[in-house]
């Protein structure tokens, strides 16, 4: 009777586990993507920048 419960207990928060490290993987994968994209503003705005006031 124990090791129905212990296998029942373990399996689920294996499963907790798994989503956990899922969404951290989907998190991790979306920050990069995002970061991505703030590093291409900002290098656009330098740029615009630079040619509204060239420093000679």
């Amino acid at each position: 009777m124990k090791t129905m419960d212990f296998d029942k207990k373990d399996k689920q928060i294996q499963k907790k586990i798994d989503w956990i490290s899922a969404k951290i993987r989907d998190t991790k994968f979306q920050l990069h993507q995002e970061y991505k994209e703030l590093k291409e503003a900002l290098d656009e705005q330098e740029k615009l920048r630079k040619e509204k006031n060239p420093r000679t």
